[in-house]
C-alpha cells in the first residue's frame, strides 16, 4: 500500500463521524507529550521501504489508545512526511527516493493517491500559503473540519454542493477537478517580489455591443446577453497590453462568440515566442446544441492560444424588479419587466488548475463568486493563489456586491482575486438617469477591474485597486496594472451592503 493510498483511507475512516474525530482530537491535544512521541516513532517507521503497511499494522492491531486516536495520529505522520514536498526551499538532494517517487507521481498524474474515484490527494499549501505562514495566524473556525487536522495534505472531494437555479429549493451536486499544466515556468509565482502585470479588457464598450435579448416562454420572463463581432478589438487589446508587459489578461463575462475568441486565440499566438503574456481568460457565450440553453463559460489560454480549459457558470444571474428598472430591461413588447431569469444552463462542475507560471487558479463566474456553495469551501481549504472572477454588471465601485464578496473570498482563501467587468450595462444604467432627469448618478469613471490581495492576518480588510475607464473611452479600451499591493489602500467596508 502506497503511504497516500493509505492517508485517504484514514480519511474516509475520520470523516464517517465528524463528532467523534473531533473528540479524538481533543484527547491528543490534551496530551500533547505523549501525542508528540507517537508521532516521532511513526515518522521513524516511515523512513523504512515497506512504511506504509507498518503504519497500516500499527493502526489495525497496537493496543496504544483508542483505535480512532491512532488514525488521527497515523494521518497526522503521513501528512508531516508529505511536508517536504510543499517546501519552497528544499532542494532535490534532500529528498528520500520515496519523497522523488510521489513527486513524480504527483507532477505527472495531479494527485497523490491513486484512485481518483477516492477524491483527489494535493499538496494543501497554495503558493501564498506557502511563501506566509498563514496557517500560524488564521483563527479557529467555530465549527469543527477534519481538514484542520493536516497541514500538507488536502483531499479534494469527487464533488462539491451548489445552489439550485432560479432560487429552487435544495442543492445538487456538482464536480471537482484538479489539475496541474506542465509547462516551463520562467519566473517563480511564489516570490514575494513577483509583480505580475494584470491587463483587463471591457470589451463590450457600447451598450450595442453586448445586446439584452429577451422573451417568454415557459411562464417567465428571460433575458439572454448575445456578444456582437468584436474580434478586431479584442485582437487590438491584446496587442495593445502586449506592449504594456501584461502577464495575465482577462475578458469578462459573455463578451467573446466563438469568432471573437478564435480571433483572440490567433492575436495571442502571433506574440506567443517573444511576448510577455502568459495566460488569458476570456467569458464566452457558447451556443447550445440543437434547442438546448446557452451557456457562459470563461476560457483559459495559455501563451499559445491554445484552451486549457473551459469554466461554466453554476449560478444563474436571475433579475429583480430593481434591477431591471436599473437596466431597463423591457420585454418585446416594451413592458418594463418585473423580473427576468437569466437563460443560460448552469454548469455541472468546478476546475482547479495549477499553472507553473501563475500558481493555482480557479474562475468563478459573476454570480459564482457570491454564492456560499462552492466558493465557500474553495476559500476555506485555502488551496488557492488566484480567484478570477469575469462579470456583467453596471460600474465596479468598493461599494458594491463585488467589492465585499472580493474582500471577504480574499480574506477567506488567501488568496488573490481579480473581477473584470464590461461597460454596456453602466451605459443602460446612464439611459435610465437621463430618462428620469438624474444626470448626476450617471457613470462617468466606469470601473472595470478590481483587485484583492490578501494580509498575512485574514481579521485584515484587503488592499483593493480600482481600474477604470471613461464611459466615453476609445477602442481598444483596456486597462493594466502591476500587482504591487503594498500601495494599495485597505478596503474600507463601512456602509458596504
Amino acid at each position: 500500500m502506497q503511504l497516500a493510498d493509505l492517508f485517504v483511507a484514514l480519511r474516509h475512516q475520520l470523516d464517517r463521524d465528524p463528532k467523534e474525530t473531533e473528540r479524538a482530537a481533543q484527547r491528543l491535544e490534551f496530551a500533547p507529550d505523549d501525542a508528540g512521541s507517537v508521532l516521532r516513532r511513526l515518522a521513524e517507521l516511515l523512513e523504512a521501504d515497506d512504511g506504509a503497511d507498518a503504519l497500516k499494522s500499527w493502526v489495525d492491531t497496537s493496543d496504544e489508545g483508542m483505535p480512532l486516536d491512532r488514525r488521527v495520529l497515523a494521518a497526522q505522520a503521513i501528512d508531516q512526511w508529505f511536508a517536504p514536498l510543499a517546501s519552497r526551499f528544499l532542494a532535490r538532494r534532500a529528498l528520500s527516493d520515496g519523497h522523488l517517487r510521489a513527486r513524480q507521481w504527483y507532477k505527472r498524474h495531479g494527485r497523490l493517491n491513486g484512485d481518483a474515484a477516492d477524491g483527489q490527494l494535493i499538496l494543501r499549501p497554495g503558493l501564498f500559503d506557502r511563501s506566509v505562514n498563514i496557517r500560524e495566524v488564521t483563527p479557529m473556525r467555530e465549527s469543527f473540519d477534519v481538514a484542520d487536522l493536516f497541514h500538507t495534505l488536502l483531499l479534494l472531494p469527487p464533488t462539491l454542493a451548489a445552489e439550485c437555479p432560479h432560487g429552487e429549493d435544495g442543492e445538487r451536486p456538482v464536480s471537482l477537478a484538479f489539475h496541474r499544466v506542465a509547462e516551463v515556468a520562467d519566473h517563480c509565482p511564489s516570490d514575494p517580489d513577483w509583480a505580475p502585470v494584470v491587463g483587463v479588457v471591457p470589451l463590450a464598450l457600447a451598450e450595442d455591443d453586448l445586446a439584452l435579448r429577451t422573451f417568454f416562454k415557459d411562464g417567465a420572463d428571460w433575458y439572454a446577453a448575445v456578444p456582437g463581432d468584436l474580434g478586431a478589438r479584442a485582437a487590438a487589446a491584446i496587442d495593445a497590453l502586449a506592449g504594456e508587459g501584461a502577464t495575465i489578461v482577462v475578458f469578462p463575462e459573455v463578451t467573446a462568440d466563438p469568432a471573437t475568441l478564435d480571433a483572440i486565440k490567433t492575436a495571442v499566438r502571433r506574440q506567443a515566442v517573444d511576448g510577455p503574456i502568459r495566460y488569458v481568460l476570456v467569458g464566452v457565450r457558447q451556443d447550445g446544441e440543437m434547442d438546448a440553453k446557452p451557456r457562459s463559460t470563461a476560457a483559459l489560454l495559455d501563451r499559445t492560444g491554445a484552451e486549457i480549459f473551459r469554466q461554466t457558470k453554476l449560478h444563474c444571474w436571475d433579475l429583480d424588479s430593481d434591477q431591471c428598472r436599473s437596466y431597463d430591461v423591457c420585454g418585446p413588447d416594451g413592458r418594463l419587466l418585473d423580473e427576468a431569469k437569466e437563460f443560460i444552463a448552469p454548469g455541472d462542475g468546478v476546475t482547479i488548475v495549477e499553472l507553473p507560471n501563475m500558481g493555482r487558479l480557479a474562475v468563478m463566474i459573476c454570480e459564482d463568486l457570491g454564492r456560499e456553495r462552492p466558493a465557500a469551501w474553495l476559500c476555506r481549504a485555502k488551496l488557492l493563489d488566484w480567484i478570477v472572477t469575469p462579470v456583467m454588471d453596471a460600474g465596479l465601485t468598493e461599494e458594491r456586491w463585488q467589492a465585499q464578496a472580493g474582500d471577504e473570498s480574499s480574506r477567506t482563501g488567501s488568496c488573490r482575486v481579480v473581477v473584470a467587468n464590461s461597460m454596456t450595462f453602466s451605459h443602460r444604467f446612464n439611459r435610465v438617469c437621463d430618462t428620469d432627469g438624474q444626470e448626476d448618478k450617471r457613470i462617468t469613471d466606469c470601473g472595470v477591474a478590481l483587485f484583492f490581495q490578501p494580509r498575512a492576518d485574514p481579521a485584515q480588510s484587503s488592499r483593493i485597486r480600482r481600474l477604470s475607464l471613461p464611459i466615453d473611452a476609445p477602442e481598444p479600451g483596456c486597462v493594466a496594472a502591476s500587482w504591487e499591493p503594498q500601495t494599495w489602500p485597505e478596503l474600507n467596508t463601512e456602509g458596504c451592503p
